[in-house]
């Protein structure tokens, strides 16, 4: 018998802004009820919240200023290709076939670059654990991997020095929280000084850099970087589905 799976508390939230605005209840040229009013409305924490209202931007259903709210600009989304992934069992199987070495724990107080990345807050003291993953036959680095754990986790980080990635399997099993959803971010560039040093590379070689952020329907659980050498070390398959024709 399968588990029940539970909807993230933003999805529910998007859903019915979507509604909404799909029903004319707030036209086009209007704005929304204000960050407090929907929290109110919906009890829900503004960083829940905040990211139902970020992910209806994406979709460009409404534009966000900050002091001015959220405005709403098309009644109904365009069509887009949404990525489809699967299980999160099955995209991290690459995890399963490799082995890991821790290289340190920090204790990390994150700007707001970084905080808008992991979902904290600036000035939030996180716990950043850094290790290889390599290859089991031959021991190459495959990648570099930073996993920020929240405040409210800080203590069980000591725990997770033993374990290997991914971690949030153990974090699940110690907050009674189950992970609802992953969002992965994907992007290439250059690599900065400290992971080219721990690759073995030079400074601004190319790199594949996999965001991955584990969500409860409460708050992010945990965050991690996976910094990736570029031209051969890895290749990223998906396979993409469209949601549905394009406006006229």
């Amino acid at each position: 018998m399968g588990q029940e799976r539970r909807t993230a508390r933003y999805q529910e939230i998007l859903d019915t802004l979507r509604g909404r605005i799909g029903r004319g209840e707030y036209p086009v040229g209007g704005s929304l009820p204000s960050e407090a009013e929907l929290c109110r409305e919906f009890g829900a924490s503004r960083f829940t919240v905040r990211e139902a209202l970020r992910r209806l931007q994406n979709e460009g259903l409404v534009a966000r200023r900050q002091g001015a709210g959220s405005t709403v600009i098309r009644q109904s989304a365009r069509g887009a290709f949404v990525q489809s992934y699967g299980t999160i069992d099955q995209i991290l199987q690459f995890a399963r076939d490799t082995d890991y070495r821790l290289i340190s724990c920090t204790e990390e107080r994150i700007d707001a670059e970084l905080a808008a990345r992991i979902g904290g807050t600036e000035g939030e003291v996180w716990t950043c654990l850094r290790g290889l993953r390599l290859q089991r036959d031959t021991g190459e680095a495959l990648a570099l991997i930073e996993s920020y754990v929240p405040p409210a986790l800080r203590a069980h980080a000591a725990e997770m020095e033993a374990l290997k990635p991914p971690f949030y399997p153990f974090l699940e099993e110690a907050t009674g929280e189950r992970v609802t959803e992953m969002v992965q971010e994907v992007a290439a560039g250059e690599m900065p000084a400290p992971v080219a040093r721990a690759l073995g590379f030079e400074e601004g070689a190319i790199t594949l850099c996999i965001l991955r952020r584990y969500e409860t329907a409460q708050r992010v659980l945990i965050a991690s970087f996976n910094w990736h050498p570029g031209r051969d070390r890895f290749v990223y398959r998906s396979r993409l589905t469209h949601a549905g024709p394009p406006e006229g």
